[in-house]
């Protein structure tokens, strides 16, 4: 019992320090949108807390399937809008902020937006959100799914080659170590958001789906939750010790 305790604690560590940065820094993001109006900090904030949003409702709805019964149905549902929604502003924000003038990524975004809004829609006339065989043998989950990892993916790759070019700019004096290392972490937060994703993939292969909440695969998506919340409060409140520490690597 005591084992199981500390099991459950462990998992729920990276979920819960996720949980903190997200409110913390998606609010900042949001409360500096207000004085800017500008889209990318917009975008970064609603993501982040969307995301966490639709985390917290299918987390209940999941838990809660005997005793709520539609209702849980109906949380989980929301869960998965939440999830389709924070993807499609940061497929919007990959393609605004790297790739402005790409005709290409912006045929990517929208045809991964097109998809969530199909497969969000086809679940809901076909599912109940569960973790059952049937919902992931359909189409339908596949196309709200599958654009996740496009999105984190394409994301994080576009960081990586921004922080390599950083560096270059960086090493010319054009450009400050601070700003340079934000790519790095930005790239190592969506790569953690890429492999929870993939974590999930995993497990519906291998037939065992909810393992990612209940099984060992949860301690390794808490380790990538407490990654990405080490990373994103580095990336937009990093504290004195860790900028001077930064500033001095130039």
């Amino acid at each position: 019992m005591e084992e199981t305790a500390l099991l459950t604690m462990a998992r729920m560590v990276g979920f819960v320090a996720l949980g903190i940065v997200a409110v913390v820094v998606g609010s900042r993001m949001l409360s500096l949108t207000w004085r800017t109006r500008e889209f990318p900090e917009a975008a970064i904030g609603v993501h982040i807390l969307v995301l966490m949003l639709g985390y917290s409702v299918e987390f209940i709805g999941i838990e809660g399937a005997d005793r709520l019964g539609l209702f849980a149905v109906m949380l989980r549902g929301i869960g998965n809008l939440c999830y389709a929604i924070a993807i499609m502003v940061y497929l919007l924000f990959t393609w605004r902020v790297f790739r402005p003038t790409s005709v290409v990524a912006a045929v990517v975004a929208w045809g991964c937006i097109f998809s969530l809004v199909v497969g969000w829609s086809g679940e809901v006339l076909t599912s109940h959100f569960d973790f059952g065989a049937a919902r992931f043998a359909a189409p339908w989950f596949w196309l709200a799914f599958i654009p996740r990892l496009v999105c984190m993916g394409w994301a994080t790759g576009e960081a990586l080659l921004e922080y390599r070019r950083a560096r270059r700019r960086t090493r010319l004096g054009l450009s400050e170590p601070l700003v340079t290392n934000r790519f790095l972490l930005w790239a190592l937060a969506a790569m953690s958001e890429l492999l929870i994703y993939a974590a999930v993939m995993v497990g519906i292969v291998r037939g065992s789906p909810a393992d990612f909440l209940t099984g060992n695969t949860a301690l390794f998506v808490s380790a990538l939750g407490m990654s990405a919340a080490v990373t994103i409060l580095l990336a937009f409140l990093p504290p004195r010790a860790y900028r001077s520490w930064i500033a001095g690597t130039r």
